[in-house]
């Protein structure tokens, strides 16, 4: 089983290193309308920092919940039945509960579940604020590695632009001067060519929609979520389901704040493949971990009135114990 995941993780990364070599090598060595220095000027320092955002995606990982002993579920029936809870942190800042007002646990993890963190079916594992499994890095995208993700579809989209260009140049150069009549064509460039079209198209289209995505400081996982959540707060109040703010308590208000958020406050953060600087100052605390979340006030606010109003309808229809009884158990447990 586990030389079968080693090959499942080792094929894709693999392929994605050869492609780029690969590309890279025909377009210095097939491409002769173009001085070589310019090629290599171009071509070479984008291929390298696409690389190693690429293994830097990888190396990161997207961090998970297990990463933190304190977050390790002792007792998954206790925990179930609210009888064991998370640590304070958490508890006083987690807004994503389950629809009975209990934290979110994972059963397989045996693991505290923070908001934003979802099971990888593929990784088989917790996933801090994940996003989603890309099967090209045979990893997930989230919390640590996200920004590291946006900036490799950056680099990635240029550096596909430019072998497009430089190839199609070489191409349309060979055919307008006639050359087709006296030579056949360079089949390994058409390769090339015909390929950073393909990828081009594709990865520009995903580097939109994952900025766009970063802008509304949304995951993929919750614009799918997005249509039950909605429902929820329309049952809860119904003058919060026409609330578009409500849609996302993540939204900080503003495309940039969002940014920032993930990508770092200054350009050279947002260029470079290095750890955002408030990541840096809060590397000894809880901050920045993928534990919580900001959110604005006036939606926390909101949220947490809802969560009320589902408690109090919840203990009418299934009676359950108060959470001071749920309190004296834990201490009971505790003295035990």
């Amino acid at each position: 089983m586990n030389d079968r995941l080693s090959l499942t993780s080792l094929f894709p990364r693999c392929l994605t290193t050869c492609l780029y070599i690969w590309t890279a090598y025909i377009t210095l060595t097939r491409i002769h309308q173009i001085p070589r220095w310019f090629l290599a000027l171009t071509i070479v320092p984008t291929l390298a920092v696409a690389l190693y955002t690429y293994y830097k995606v990888i190396a990161r990982g997207p961090g998970s919940p297990l990463d933190f002993p304190d977050l390790l579920v002792h007792d998954l029936k206790a925990a179930e039945n609210g009888l064991e809870l998370p640590p304070e942190y958490m508890s006083k800042r987690c807004l994503t509960l389950k629809h009975d007002g209990r934290f979110r646990v994972c059963q397989i993890c045996h693991v505290w579940k923070p908001d934003r963190c979802h099971h990888c079916s593929s990784c088989d594992v917790c996933i801090l604020k994940m996003d989603h499994h890309c099967p090209w890095f045979a990893e997930c995208t989230g919390f640590k590695n996200q920004k590291f993700f946006i900036q490799f579809l950056m680099y990635t989209t240029l550096y596909a632009f430019l072998v497009l260009i430089y190839t199609y140049y070489e191409l349309g150069t060979w055919f307008n001067s006639g050359s087709f009549n006296r030579e056949l064509i360079d089949f390994h460039l058409l390769g090339v060519a015909l390929l950073a079209v393909a990828v081009f198209i594709s990865v520009l289209a995903f580097t939109c929609f994952s900025i766009y995505q970063v802008c509304k400081n949304q995951t993929t996982i919750e614009v799918h979520g997005m249509r039950r959540y909605r429902r929820d707060l329309e049952i809860l109040n119904d003058s919060y389901g026409t609330n578009e703010h409500l849609e996302n308590i993540f939204d900080l208000g503003s495309s940039m704040a969002n940014w920032q958020d993930i990508m770092g406050t200054s350009w050279l953060e947002w260029i470079l493949p290095i750890e955002t600087f408030k990541y840096k100052k809060s590397k000894h605390t809880k901050d920045e971990k993928g534990l919580y979340f900001n959110v604005r006030p006036q939606v926390q606010d909101r949220l947490l009135s809802s969560r009320c109003l589902e408690d109090q309808l919840l203990r009418r229809v299934t009676p359950r114990p108060s959470l001071e009884a749920d309190r004296a158990s834990v201490e009971i447990i505790g003295a035990n």
